[in-house]
């Protein structure tokens, strides 16, 4: 049951990544738009939507959605769920989690840096607390 589980938001995630990757390419200033709109009612401020010199970043966070969304697939394929890709998985969100934070602490709390902090870090949390359930019934790379 706890498998079946985590096959299943491993699948979700692997969808949700790679429309993320999509949105990131298509839509990146509608989607920093949005994400100002709801700052202002939070007390909180904007980032500065993305500039010509600026988009250089997208050449990293596309890959890294289609990288993660890849993690989630990968794992789930098969009759058994493979450990490394999910670990894989949890460490990318934890690490976005994280830098989030860190700039919505450093960088005068705008909004959107938090929004990050806890979409990702709840990615984190429930993947963690799912792949600790399945443990015992996933497959680890040999030594």
């Amino acid at each position: 049951m706890q498998t079946k589980r985590l096959r299943l938001v491993l699948r979700i995630w692997a969808v949700i990544f790679a429309l993320g990757a999509i949105d990131f390419f298509v839509f990146p200033y509608l989607t920093v738009r949005i994400l100002n709109s709801t700052a202002k009612s939070l007390g909180m401020h904007e980032v500065t939507a993305l500039n010509g010199g600026q988009d250089f970043w997208l050449t990293l966070a596309v890959p890294y959605m289609i990288l993660v969304a890849a993690f989630s697939w990968v794992a789930q394929r098969g009759p058994h769920i493979q450990a490394q890709p999910v670990q894989f998985l949890m460490l990318a969100k934890a690490s976005s989690s994280l830098t989030s934070l860190a700039l919505f602490l450093l960088g005068g709390f705008a909004y959107p840096f938090l929004a990050n902090f806890v979409v990702d870090g709840a990615i984190f949390l429930i993947t963690y607390w799912l792949y600790r359930a399945a443990r015992s019934e996933l497959v680890f790379p040999a030594q």
